[in-house]
């Protein structure tokens, strides 16, 4: 396991409330634990697929001690209440038969969802990814998840039928901010390169 990076993103929503994005580290576990108990039923099976009543201490481990290389991991927290349940995360596991692709999942609370959470937090997972030579993500993702699908789409992913009810996305990483589509996901995360080149 590596050191995290010490970077750090202090934002608005489109609301205009404020988050802390940091990388996750191993200490996140009571984050991760409060905050999944905060994800509604129907949001847990968007996230893992079949239903999931809490995470062990096994599923903590492997969520929360991560190489920040070839397993990224970023979490957003209240920046008043920093210790407090995470909002959500965004993390990357890259494939270790092919490091030029990594898998991608995105969960945010209920409370937060719809707000552009999602969107700032895949900004920031796509920067990282970009950092290690990650050049496509895929995801799995469920129908009915049209918010999550049209995100994917904005930013040039494409979706293919996979199983009954879930589709397969694939994402081409932009290199540079200059490829990023103009769109509001590409306004997003032109706007999260911004505030790290400060």
């Amino acid at each position: 396991m590596g050191d995290a990076p010490r970077e750090t993103l202090l934002t608005k929503l489109r609301d205009g409330t404020c988050v802390l994005i940091r990388p996750v580290t191993p200490a996140d576990k009571p984050l991760l634990r409060e905050g999944f108990t905060r994800l509604s039923e129907e949001s847990r099976y968007r996230r893992f697929m079949r239903p999931v009543k809490e995470l062990s201490e096994a599923d903590l481990d492997y969520l929360t001690r991560i190489d920040y290389t070839t397993h990224m991991a970023w979490v957003a927290v209240d920046p008043e209440s920093p210790d407090h349940p995470g909002l959500g995360v965004a993390r990357y596991i890259q494939f270790p038969h092919d490091p030029k692709v990594a898998e991608v999942a995105i969960t945010v609370v209920d409370s937060h969802q719809g707000r552009g959470l999602g969107t700032i937090l895949l900004s920031l997972i796509t920067r990282s990814a970009v950092q290690q030579g990650i050049e496509v993500f895929v995801a799995h993702v469920l129908m009915q998840n049209t918010p999550m699908l049209k995100l994917f789409q904005e930013l040039g992913g494409t979706v293919t039928l996979d199983d009954p009810g879930v589709v397969a996305v694939r994402m081409p990483l932009p290199r540079r901010v200059e490829d990023l589509p103009d769109s509001p996901a590409g306004k997003v995360f032109r706007e999260v390169a911004r505030g790290f080149a400060r």
